[in-house]
């Protein structure tokens, strides 16, 4: 069943080869690609295209001509319609770089509410020549090891449009906005063209994630870059009122503007290539970054029918995923209604953007041919490569990768129950390599025809070494059942038997074995276990402290009837160091004790500057004072009776007290 379901993915993979996008250059609706058309190949498309919004309006005023009176509208819906019509060329001046021009005829009508007085709708239109655009277009395959699946490219688009720019004005019967004359620069797109030239440039990413994984036939395409846009704009403002015989017109004036608009381009694609029809799904946001608040976005789905003569037929809808303000796009018309000085910059602010706002939503059919999509048929490539993973000495089943290093071909893995692995991959010389933890790597080479698949099956020989060892303390005595754990990935723990030894069995490689032995201080330590050798690890463990531990020294000295320690002292005080740095939660209480020698109070000075003197030699050492107390007790607590030199010289000690862990 897996491999009827493999068969069937490899006859829908089909590569997404050259056909244009609106530029003319390769790509989907308006979202480019980084791959170029190609040497020698050329494309050509018409297209066709049309967008609609509906303008609610409220206390819409109309002046009729008809029976010469003044209507109030409280609710008014004007409808746009606009229609666009392209036809593109495209040559690939070379393997990397091609060139592409298309040109574009658009027109818009402006639809009104019916009025009782007609049998119409009230219609404005205006339609004309649009612009040509030259677009040098190119990309490369940086990376040698992702050759076909990721391409890096960029595309430079110059248009140049008729000096005279067409627009959108009434004709007749004004209402509350405009007036007969006038520019009704509301709508989205309310000229044919903007009257100047304009330039684009675009950095654009392919990734073909069909090259690298057969299973996932998906590519995607990145693109964002800067565009240039000037509008000159000559016209006559009207300051108007109304009154109950009609209009009032109190002032005009004349304007001579002239607006630049630099647009920030972001466009991401996704399609999904079968033999006879890509899928695809793109978003494109165009920015005005001069302007607050405006941008032009839309969520763009679409298919493109194709077959092998080069023939392909687009269609694609566009949905809105931005806001337009009609009545804010009015060149500053509503401002000079009730301002004297409207500035330039305002009425820049509020000119029509240059590039057509966005619509609630629209249609598109292209119709064309590209020469590199003749005759090629990627899926007759594809083969197919499957076996099984296990033990080599117990024949289980085993958990694998399998890879294909140096070519572009997805990593694939066994199944852990049955060892059952599948990959698509294209047809030829095709290197295999399989890892699997605790086993020794494997590599081959498979020879697949066309269409063909074989079966290859993997043994891996088991990839282990033997660590052994003993745990012992200070004393060399053996400590029992102590945890040992090997490794750091996937760890093995043992514990030691009744004499202390230890042995495991694992992976080759460099590890560390770490020793958690209860009432010892742990200890790790770090060695390389070579496949099918013993290598030998002992630890030797201090005693961890415990709470309550009393601890006493007869042999730290000091000079006679002084507190100054003597040099003989300092060993043993640097193993209590150590001793404190390996329980470093340990908090100590450090007490002095003298013979019978003297006065006791004079003794009880003298132990607590000895208790002191210590304090102040382990703080030297790196010990935190605030882990050590003092206290000296004098001749109160002989261990021993103070009756001979003997004993006098055992009662003369320092003891340690462990008050907490």
């Amino acid at each position: 069943m897996k491999r009827v379901i493999f068969i069937l993915l490899a006859i829908l993979v089909s590569s997404s080869l050259a056909a244009p996008s609106n530029w003319g250059i390769p790509g989907l609706h308006r979202v480019n690609s980084a791959i170029p058309l190609g040497f020698n190949e050329m494309a050509f498309k018409l297209g066709l295209s049309y967008w609609t919004a509906a303008n609610d309006y409220t206390n819409f005023i109309y002046k009729s001509h008809f029976n010469g009176q003044t209507l109030l509208f409280p609710e008014m819906t004007q409808t746009e319609h606009t229609g666009q019509g392209m036809l593109s060329l495209a040559y690939g001046v070379w393997d990397y770089v091609d060139l592409a021009a298309s040109a574009t005829y658009s027109g818009t009508m402006l639809e009104r509410d019916f009025y009782e007085e007609r049998s119409t709708g009230h219609w404005e239109e205006v339609q004309g020549f649009e612009a040509v655009n030259i677009t040098l277009h190119g990309g490369y395959n940086p990376i040698p090891t992702l050759e076909d699946i990721i391409w890096l490219g960029g595309d430079f688009r110059f248009g140049l449009a008729p000096a005279d720019t067409a627009f959108l004005h009434n004709v007749d019967d004004p209402d509350g906005r405009w007036h007969t004359g006038q520019i009704i620069s509301t709508v989205r797109k309310p000229f044919s063209t903007t009257g100047n030239s304009n330039y684009s440039m675009d950095f654009l990413i392919t990734g073909d994630f069909g090259r690298w994984l057969p299973m996932a036939p998906v590519k995607a395409h990145l693109n964002f870059g800067y565009s240039k846009y000037t509008q000159n704009y000559n016209f006559t403002d009207f300051r108007v009122d109304v009154d109950s015989t009609g209009w009032i017109y109190s002032d005009s004036t004349q304007i001579a503007l002239e607006v630049s608009d630099g647009i920030f381009n972001f466009g991401f694609g996704l399609e999904v290539p079968t033999p006879y029809a890509d899928v695809f799904f793109e978003y494109s946001n165009r920015k005005l970054l001069d302007r607050e608040n405006s941008n032009v976005s839309y969520f763009t789905p679409g298919i493109r029918f194709k077959n092998s003569s080069g023939t392909f037929i687009d269609v694609s809808f566009d949905l809105s995923t931005s806001t337009f303000d009609p009545q804010y796009f009015d060149l500053g018309h509503g401002l000079y209604q009730t301002d004297s000085i409207v500035t330039a910059a305002q009425r820049a602010e509020r000119s029509p953007l240059p590039i057509g706002g966005t619509f609630d939503w629209g249609v598109s059919l292209g119709i064309g041919f590209s020469s590199d999509m003749m005759g090629k048929e990627v899926r007759e490539t594809i083969s197919t490569i499957s076996g099984i993973v296990n033990d080599s000495l117990s024949g289980a089943p085993i958990f694998a990768r399998i890879t294909f290093p140096g070519v572009p071909i997805g990593t694939v893995t066994s199944d852990e129950n049955t060892g059952f692995y599948t990959n698509l991959v294209p047809a030829g010389d095709i290197p295999i390599t399989v890892v699997a933890p605790g086993y020794r790597d494997i590599s081959a080479v498979a020879t697949l025809g066309v269409n063909e698949a074989i079966n290859l099956d993997f043994a891996m020989v088991p990839n282990l070494g033997t660590v052994s060892g003993s745990v012992r303390d200070g004393e060399g005595r053996p400590i029992t059942n102590a945890s040992v754990t090997i490794g750091s990935t996937n760890p093995v723990s043992v514990t030691t038997n009744t004499v202390g030894i230890y042995t495991a069995q694992v992976e080759a490689g460099t590890w560390p074995i770490s020793v958690q032995p209860e009432g010892y201080i742990a200890d790790n330590k770090t060695t390389t276990i070579t496949a099918n050798q013993t290598v030998n690890v002992a630890f030797t463990l201090r005693a961890a402290l415990r709470a309550g531990e009393v601890m006493s020294f007869d042999n730290i000295y000091f000079a006679s009837g002084s507190s100054n320690l003597k040099p003989e002292s300092y060993p043993v005080l640097d193993s209590v160091a150590i001793l404190l740095r390996d329980n470093p939660n340990a908090r100590i209480q450090i007490a002095g004790h003298t013979d019978s020698d003297g006065g006791e109070s004079a003794n009880k000075t003298l132990s607590e500057g000895r208790a002191q003197s210590v304090y102040q030699y382990l703080v030297s050492k790196g010990i935190a004072g605030n882990r050590l107390t003092t206290v000296g007790y004098g001749e109160a607590n002989p261990i021993v009776p103070n009756n001979s030199a003997a004993n006098k010289a055992r009662n003369r000690r320092i003891e340690f007290t462990v008050l907490s862990i």
